[in-house]
């Protein structure tokens, strides 16, 4: 897969709608023939991994959650006026940082 995207200049995503990709499968056939033709882990691991570092935010201590972390993305995405703006997203930190609750507001 990797290959077809070089060679044709184009994004994951229209190969994956190309070739049918994103369509629900009537027979087990179809899946099985799709799930052939993606690449093994091994092949993209390493971008993967990039592309986690690169996306993700480092948490060095596990016990104290950075302040990205604790609003929705949402809420980091809106401007100001937007009632959504810096939305929290960490409930409840207790035990010393040992008990952390995620959850939007809005979805409570």
């Amino acid at each position: 897969m990797r290959h077809t995207v070089r060679d044709r200049k184009a994004s994951t995503g229209s190969l994956h709608r190309d070739h049918g990709q994103y369509k629900k499968f009537k027979t087990s056939d179809d899946q099985t023939a799709v799930v052939q033709n993606f690449p093994a882990y091994s092949e993209v691991r390493r971008q993967l991994c990039r592309h986690r570092v690169h996306r993700c935010i480092p948490v060095p201590d596990p016990l104290s959650v950075p302040s990205e972390l604790r609003v929705t993305l949402r809420g980091r995405s809106v401007v100001a006026e937007d009632p959504h703006y810096d939305e929290r997203f960490l409930l409840h930190e207790g035990e010393g940082g040992r008990l952390l609750l995620f959850c939007a507001d809005t979805e409570l």
